[in-house]
């Protein structure tokens, strides 16, 4: 399985059966993703940072989008999406989100992109089961640094990808570690992991280069 950052909370996943694509974002927000291509995409919300599905590329026929709560298979990948909000004023039910856990080749990545308030017992029962949890921390519709460890400190994965920030403002990257204690490995361009290489026993903070 290989994990890459395509900037703010999109994030690919590619196993040897299927490419993912989650929150993608239109070019109106800033930054390029420079059209990935997807069997499955994934979206927290329908807003522009989340839901750019013309950004992405058919890697085999057209995608099949997943936009709220529910439970998929397609490809050899299990999705399962339960209900999230994200931060903000006014009309709650314009903040709904979904958060997301998917597994494929043993391992259960959950995708945060829409986590925008403390997690409930409820949402914890499925994103605990999480291996890999990829975060935003610094969107401004989404927990900030210290929370989001909070979270991740809920779930309790064994590796943590911070995403939706600024590589070139350390500021929330630097809190968020520090709020969740450990070290940050040195970042790369893309994350590979597999079953085997996966011991679950201590936590690492995983720091991936944006691709925009």
């Amino acid at each position: 399985m290989d994990l890459t950052w395509l900037g703010y909370a999109a994030t690919r996943m590619r196993t040897r059966n299927a490419a993912v694509v989650m929150d993608p974002y239109d070019k109106t927000v800033g930054g390029t993703m420079g059209r990935p291509d997807a069997h499955i995409i994934t979206s927290s919300h329908d807003d522009s940072m989340r839901n750019g599905v013309a950004a992405v590329a058919p890697a085999d026929g057209d995608p099949m989008h997943l936009v709220g709560p529910g439970e998929y298979e397609i490809r050899g990948v299990q999705v399962e999406g339960v209900r999230g909000s994200l931060r903000g004023e006014g009309d709650p039910a314009a903040r709904i989100s979904t958060l997301w856990l998917l597994e494929a080749e043993l391992l259960r990545v959950a995708h945060l992109g829409g986590l925008g308030a403390a997690l409930t017992a409820a949402q914890l029962d499925v994103l605990s089961r999480a291996d890999i949890a990829i975060v935003p921390i610094a969107l401004a519709d989404t927990l900030g640094p210290e929370d989001a460890a909070k979270a991740i400190r809920a779930m309790e994965p064994s590796i943590v990808i911070p995403v939706g920030y600024d590589p070139a403002d350390d500021a929330p990257l630097k809190a968020f570690v520090r709020a969740l204690g450990g070290t940050a490995e040195e970042p790369v361009g893309r994350f590979t992991i597999n079953s085997r290489s996966f011991d679950g026993e201590t936590r690492r903070i995983v720091l991936l280069e944006p691709r925009a």
